[in-house]
């Protein structure tokens, strides 16, 4: 039995982005907030790990709703796709997924050809280097075997 594949929709991909961005951003904002406590205790001569608690609930105020926004988001996105997997039209047809199919292989056999063209170019300068220097070798013998016959005969 084939699986078919599920169109992908561009509202689902914008949430999933939007939940990324509150992640990153509720990341961003735990750093900051910590940063803030350590500097605000070390500027009254106390230390963070003497008013943990009260930091911990600093921190959780200020970084707690991104957090939970973000997992709003994604799962408002789960719960679309799942929706979405109930009706037979978001499926792409037998032949739009025999394309894709086919697209897919076509890039694999152009990048594989690349990487053989690619190989062959480099072989033939490795092949046109090593003629380089087989000929500049014969000519520095020629060189030298002149300048000994020049020295012979000016002997």
């Amino acid at each position: 039995m084939e699986k078919k594949l599920l169109k992908k929709s561009k509202f689902a991909v914008t949430l999933y982005v939007i939940s990324g961005l509150l992640t990153l951003y509720t990341v961003y904002m735990l750093y900051s907030t910590i940063t803030y406590l350590t500097n605000y205790f070390s500027q009254y001569g106390t230390s963070f790990m003497s008013n943990f608690g009260t930091a911990i609930g600093y921190i959780l105020t200020q970084c707690l709703v991104y957090l939970v926004y973000a997992i709003l988001v994604f799962a408002a996105a789960k719960i679309y796709n799942e929706v979405r997997k109930a009706n037979p039209d978001n499926y792409l047809s037998e032949a739009e997924s025999k394309a894709i199919l086919r697209a897919k292989e076509a890039k694999k056999i152009a990048k594989a050809e690349k990487k053989a063209a690619k190989a062959s170019v480099e072989e033939a300068k490795v092949t046109e280097e090593k003629a380089e220097a087989a000929e500049e070798a014969e000519v520095k013998e020629e060189t030298a075997s002149e300048e000994e016959l020049e020295e012979e005969c000016e002997k």
